[in-house]
Order: C-alpha cells, then sequence, then structure tokens
C-alpha cells in the first residue's frame, strides 16, 4: 500500500480530459477508472491495486473522492481483515487519503449521506452497521458510531441508503430461507437514526413479520414518494407508498420478475435495481447461479439471468412489464445508469459456458451496455469482455451514480 497522499501504482493510459464521466469496476483487488463515451464505448483509463478484494464503493463526485471498503472473505466466507480505504481520483492517478480505517466485518455496503456528512457501512454476517462522520475534506474522522444491537439492524442487512429529506437511513435486510436446521429469519426495511453514538429504530417495514419477506436492494422514486424494494427470495419486485419520512406497512404493489416463475433453476435470485432519473421506467437484475465447473469454467444451469424493463404508471406508481432482456453471461451483480440517462451498464461477474442447441459457448465476465431508448426499453450495444482471471468482477458503478 502506497503511503498517504502518494500516488499509488497503476497500470494503463490515461483517460481523456473531454470524457464525459468516469466508470469504476473492481477486479478482485484491483479497482480500474474507465472512459464511458456517449456512444456506449468503454475504454481503461488507470487502476490501483488494493491491499484487499473490494467489496463495493460510493463516490463524493464535487469532491472527487471514492470511498472503498475491502476484505480478505466473500460471499461463502467472513475473512479476517476487513477495510475501508479513501482514494482521490482523477484523470491520471489515484492518491490514497489516509491510511486504510479497519472494519470489525467484512463490509457489503457502502453509502455517503445526502449532505456529504457522513459515510454508512453495512455487515451481514453478523448483522451490523457503522457510521462514519466525515470532515469538511469528505475525509472520515473520529469513531465509528458501531451499531449491531439485533433490535436495530434485523437479520442479513445487505444495504444502507439515505432516506430523502432526513438524516435517517433506510437499511434494506434480506433475512434468511429456513435450512434443515434453522428456520427462516424474517426480512425487513428499517429506518435507523443516528444521534451521537447511539442508533435507534425509528420504523420497522416486515409484511406478515417479515417471514416470506426478503428485501436485497431498495430505490426511491426521483419525483413522486414511492419506494421500491427487490424481493431478493421471492424473485419479486414490491412498491411502498412513503410519507413524511415514514413507509407505507404494507407494499402497494408488487409484481414478479421471472419469465417462467414455474421452472426455478435453485438459487434463482432477485438483485440490483436502477430507477431511471426522469421517474418513467425500473430495472431490475435477475440472477442464476452455475452447475459445477465444466471445462474449467461455471455452466449456466438454465435459469434467467435477465434484465426486467418495468414502466412507472405517474398516477399512482404502479410497476408494469415493459420488456424483458436476457444477458448472455452469467450472474449480473451490479447494473447502472449513465448520467446523460442514454446507456444502461450491466457488469457480469464472471465468465461462464452455456449450452444452446446441443453448442457450448463461452460467456465472458465484463460489461452488458444497453441505450436507453425514448419509452425506456433497451437496445444492446454490445459486451465489454473483461479477463477476471481467478478473480471476479465484483463490483461496479459510475462516479455520478447515487447509490
Amino acid at each position: 500500500m502506497a503511503e498517504a497522499g502518494k500516488s499509488l501504482r497503476m497500470t494503463g493510459s490515461f483517460c481523456s480530459s473531454d470524457r464525459p464521466e468516469s466508470f469504476f469496476g473492481a477486479i478482485g483487488s484491483r479497482l480500474v477508472q474507465y472512459q464511458l463515451s456517449q456512444a456506449g464505448n468503454l475504454s481503461e483509463c488507470t487502476s490501483v491495486m488494493l491491499p484487499l478484494n473490494v467489496q463495493y464503493g460510493c463516490f463524493d463526485a464535487g469532491r472527487a473522492l471514492a470511498y472503498v471498503v475491502c476484505s480478505d472473505g466473500g460471499v461463502s466466507s467472513a475473512g479476517n481483515r476487513h477495510q475501508l480505504v479513501q482514494l482521490s481520483f482523477g484523470r491520471r492517478r489515484f492518491l490514497l487519503m489516509g491510511e486504510p480505517i479497519e472494519l470489525p466485518h467484512r463490509p457489503i455496503h457502502v453509502v455517503l449521506d445526502d449532505n456529504r456528512r457522513r459515510l454508512a457501512v453495512a455487515y451481514n454476517r453478523p448483522a451490523a452497521l457503522t457510521v462514519h462522520g466525515l470532515n469538511k475534506e469528505g475525509l472520515v474522522q473520529g469513531s465509528a458510531v458501531r451499531i449491531d444491537d439485533p433490535g436495530v439492524v434485523g437479520h442479513f442487512p445487505h444495504q444502507a441508503i439515505p432516506m430523502p429529506g432526513s438524516d435517517d437511513l433506510l437499511l434494506t435486510c434480506r433475512g434468511d430461507n429456513a435450512t434443515a436446521e434453522y428456520g427462516e429469519n424474517p426480512g425487513s426495511l428499517r429506518v435507523i437514526g443516528v444521534e451521537g453514538d447511539k442508533a435507534f429504530c425509528a420504523q420497522i417495514v416486515a409484511p406478515n413479520g417479515g417471514f416470506g419477506f426478503g428485501p436485497r436492494n431498495c430505490a426511491f422514486h426521483p419525483k413522486a414518494p414511492w419506494l421500491y424494494a427487490v424481493l431478493e427470495r421471492q424473485n419479486a419486485l414490491s412498491m411502498f407508498r412513503t410519507l413524511d419520512g415514514a413507509i407505507g406497512v404494507q407494499p402497494a404493489f408488487t409484481v414478479g420478475l421471472l419469465d417462467n416463475p414455474l421452472a426455478i433453476q435453485d438459487p434463482q435470485l432477485a438483485g440490483a435495481i436502477v430507477v431511471h432519473p426522469d421517474g418513467r421506467t425500473i430495472y431490475v437484475v435477475n440472477r442464476s447461479h452455475a452447475k459445477p465447473p465444466a471445462h474449467g469454467l461455471p455452466m449456466s444451469g438454465g435459469g434467467e439471468n435477465s434484465i426486467v424493463v418495468f414502466s412507472v404508471d405517474p398516477s399512482n406508481g404502479r410497476p408494469r412489464l415493459l420488456q424483458r432482456v436476457a444477458l448472455q453471461g452469467m450472474h449480473a451483480r451490479c447494473a447502472m445508469i449513465s448520467q446523460a440517462g442514454n446507456l444502461l451498464i450491466a457488469a457480469v461477474r464472471q465468465p461462464s459456458l452455456r449450452r444452446k442447441a446441443g453448442k457450448v459457448t463461452e460467456c465472458p465476465a465484463g460489461f452488458s451496455i444497453f441505450r436507453i431508448v425514448e419509452n425506456g426499453r433497451l437496445d444492446p450495444l454490445g459486451h465489454h469482455a473483461v479477463n477476471v482471471g481467478g478473480d471476479q468482477l465484483f463490483w461496479a458503478g459510475l462516479e455520478t451514480q447515487r447509490w
């Protein structure tokens, strides 16, 4: 790791000064900055090797700061080392801003609040949340507030995002399905308030006590009092009305995500959600896992890997199915929309094999890019393959991405 304030080791060419926006992807511990053109072309600009594998990141675009959480753990491994790294980024270099900050567990999500005064880091196993104050330069200062009371953080937190119009956080808690050894852990949406070094639940939303309710990712509508929650375990999308900082106790609408829900190839999971900046369309990712590896690569098990497009009824927020677009690769963990609102990018996590009509085809990891046309539908522009080696394209995000 480089010394604080010193340039970190980079590879690749430099971004041009007229790039429309920065795009970031993480392959293992390597954080890469790309140039994304309005035509949908990606080119690698710079990269930096971090001490641990990247789990998630967020940005303060106004200060050109990136906050990246890292770990030597993973989806099925708790790990032993976990850090928050603060980076200044530009066209020519990454700078480490201060020393990495040690974290208590493997982090799964990090977010900057709307006032740019705090960072919140979510942990799923064990369930916890840490809140870190920022100084006027946007760097972490002082000790973090650590919240691990099960009555506050619930079961399996997966995401924390700001509640619009307040200092509270919305903690999305997925819960867990029942197993042969344990019963189901209920899911919930939790409005968390933090005052000084204390935290409390201002509201818990858990239809049916949270049983059969497994939210993974949430997004607020940019113009109306509507919250959309992707139910990972139920392969569904729910819409909740909001009022004065509170969330409706029951969803107003719930719609399924799968084209063929009667032929699920377990595990079949709902994933990322993106609401278009104009509020007219919503994009949700379906993900399936692999069969045992064949020829060194995982083989698609025939589940659904796709982006589901919904139009939003402007009168009541109801999502209505508009389009399903198949992804050629398997397990797109992240998706995002360009600042101009004309492109959608899905990050396919790992290479895989697909069998179709008796022929086996290799599907590389990388970025599948789509043009968003006038009615919100997606037109494929192509797939930018990324050589991940033995790692995964685990996280990706745009500099202008809010959450």
